[in-house]
């Protein structure tokens, strides 16, 4: 490191920026791949609870489905002895 500062005085002003402005596109470009990362995880994670979500739902609508249909089988099942009573009463 002292031997950059003993050579920084004798480049001309033009070598110092380039050399000023690599390093902070050097530095933004980290910054910019950080974010990316974290945007990359954040994404992944908001992916994985929509799929926690629609799995449940899904869960939830197949037992709906299936307590519903167990219920329209009983109520047919009694609608018809009523039914066949009541046939039986008419004749």
């Amino acid at each position: 490191m002292p031997e950059i500062l003993s050579i920084l005085p004798n480049l001309s002003i033009g070598v110092v920026s380039i050399l000023g402005l690599v390093y902070v596109v050097l530095k933004f470009l980290k910054a910019l791949d950080d974010r990316a990362d974290k945007h990359e995880k954040a994404m992944l994670t908001r992916e994985q609870s929509l799929r926690d979500v629609e799995t449940d739902v899904r869960k939830f609508l197949t037992e709906q489905l299936s307590q519903n249909t167990m219920a329209l089988q009983e109520n047919t099942k009694l609608m018809a002895r009523v039914m066949r009573r009541l046939d039986g009463e008419k004749l």
